[in-house]
């Protein structure tokens, strides 16, 4: 309501002394205080305390609407590429079967989303042995290709593992399907390069 009233950030400043009551209030000027650094600026109230937050609910709501719980776990690029961070499930039939996670949702210890979150790639057995994590699996190279057939899938992206041989960031599999790559630059302080994949258009 203020900014339809007084005024978009782009045209008007604002300093925010106000107590925080909502997180989507919250995120929204954080959001923009971040994208305009120079016209938009926040003060602390005095509910912005874990003892007032707590009395008053605000710190309730973050719990319930902790921001990572509402983040996808998949994505399809280009119409041909999925990527997410660990990996596939014995339990992944369907894409559609990622598209109906509930969301927010934590990380259960067990299941397609801790498997999509915590999988890894690892020929040395075939199969779906435990993970060496000691939470859920590895799939072989064997998995991923057929993955990729029955699902019209040209490309599997992942990250979550890194090895020595990943001086360039990333490393291809399973004849090309599997792609892990690894961003960041200077990991355990070995100078390795970061990654960044660039996808072409869809449909082309």
């Amino acid at each position: 309501v203020i900014l339809s009233r007084c005024g978009d950030t782009l045209n008007s400043s604002y300093l925010f002394q106000i107590t925080w009551i909502g997180v989507e209030c919250f995120l929204l000027v954080l959001a923009l205080r971040i994208r305009y650094p120079d016209r938009v600026f926040m003060l602390r109230g005095n509910h912005e305390d874990c003892n007032s937050g707590m009395i008053y609910g605000f710190y309730d709501e973050c719990r319930a609407k902790f921001v990572f719980n509402w983040m996808p776990v998949s994505a399809i690029m280009s119409d041909k590429i999925l990527c997410m961070y660990g990996g596939l499930s014995p339990y992944l039939n369907t894409l559609q079967q990622i598209e109906n996670l509930p969301r927010p949702s934590i990380i259960p210890p067990y299941g397609l989303m801790c498997d999509i979150l915590w999988s890894d790639r690892d020929n040395k057995y075939p199969g779906w042995p435990l993970s060496p994590r000691k939470i859920s699996y590895c799939f072989d190279d064997t998995i991923t290709k057929k993955f990729c057939a029955d699902m019209g899938i040209d490309l599997i992206v992942r990250a979550h593992q890194f090895t020595k041989d990943f001086k360039g960031g990333y490393k291809f599999f399973a004849d090309g399907r599997l792609l892990s790559i690894f961003s960041a630059t200077n990991y355990n302080n070995e100078g390795y390069r970061g990654y960044v994949l660039r996808a072409p258009p869809a449909g082309t």
